[in-house]
């Protein structure tokens, strides 16, 4: 017997694909994965404000949102140094080729999640279902450092090693988090898409800027595009957590105290780097 033609996988896929839709009564993923929770990836979805956490849930929203307007120059990494032309060429590569130790990094960062909530399967599979989203956006970033800057996938890319400082922590270790995950490991995850709130305005400004003040064509900036919206669902997987699970007030005081001991590491990691740029 042959292989199968790509007509026939056309065919089947297309009839398969109607026939579970028609039968499956959840949200299935192109990949004709579930989605972890019914809706999450429509425009607009507000499920969570219906959960019994939803008022700690909006506060933490706040809270963040006091830290970022405060901090936006740090928090948002560089872009508007990006939207003002600021950095050269050759600063922009140093910068993106550091932010591509945390990005490659990050996957590993979330699935580390999963052994502490083996015991809520509802968490568990969100956190196996951010992971999944997580694994090919490194190399959207290692596109952007192949073809718009010429450097070599495997040796520069790949086994590039940090060159401003320290490379960001995305949610790994922090004593914050140590002690949040012993009072409830849900919230403990819910910290890394949490913070992702504030990229998809970071990424609109820096794809333009790389666009317009940098001229980058359209094929290599992939990364910010998909960025421009994708970490809207990840905040939304944290909203959900937050609002069904962190019935605790220590949790929530936890929590606090972990978004603001990651925030301000952040900011001063990137006030770091960008003096070791400037000083190149």
């Amino acid at each position: 017997m042959s292989g199968i033609t790509e007509e026939a996988e056309a065919t089947t896929r297309q009839n398969i694909e109607e026939q579970i839709r028609s039968v499956v009564p959840r949200d299935l993923l192109p990949t004709s994965a579930y989605a972890p929770i019914p809706g999450i990836y429509d425009v607009g979805w507000k499920l969570w404000k219906e959960l019994p956490e939803a008022d700690f849930a909006r506060e933490m929203r706040e809270f963040d949102d006091s830290i970022i307007n405060e901090n936006k120059e740090w928090v948002m990494r560089y872009s508007p140094m990006l939207a003002n032309g600021e950095l050269s060429l050759e600063q922009v590569k140093l910068s993106e080729l550091q932010s591509y130790l945390g990005v490659d990094n990050f996957p590993i960062t979330i699935v580390n999640h999963v052994y502490h909530n083996l015991k809520n399967k509802e968490v568990r599979d969100i956190i196996l279902r951010h992971t999944a989203e997580e694994v090919g956006h490194a190399e959207l970033k290692a596109d952007f450092l192949v073809y718009g800057f010429g450097l070599d996938r495997v040796r520069d890319v790949w086994n590039g090693k940090p060159n401003l400082s320290k490379p960001i922590n995305f949610g790994g270790s922090f004593p914050a988090i140590d002690a949040l995950r012993k009072e409830s490991p849900s919230l403990a995850y819910a910290t890394v898409p949490f913070l992702e709130r504030n990229l998809p305005l970071m990424n609109q400004i820096q794809g333009r800027a790389l666009r317009e003040k940098y001229g980058f064509p359209d094929k290599v900036l992939g990364f910010y595009d998909l960025h421009s919206y994708v970490d809207i669902y990840h905040e939304r997987l944290a909203l959900y957590i937050m609002a069904k699970y962190s019935a605790s007030k220590k949790a929530h005081e936890l929590f606090r105290n972990a978004i603001e001991q990651i925030r301000n590491e952040h900011i001063e990691v990137f006030q770091a780097q960008y003096r070791a740029l400037k000083a190149l």
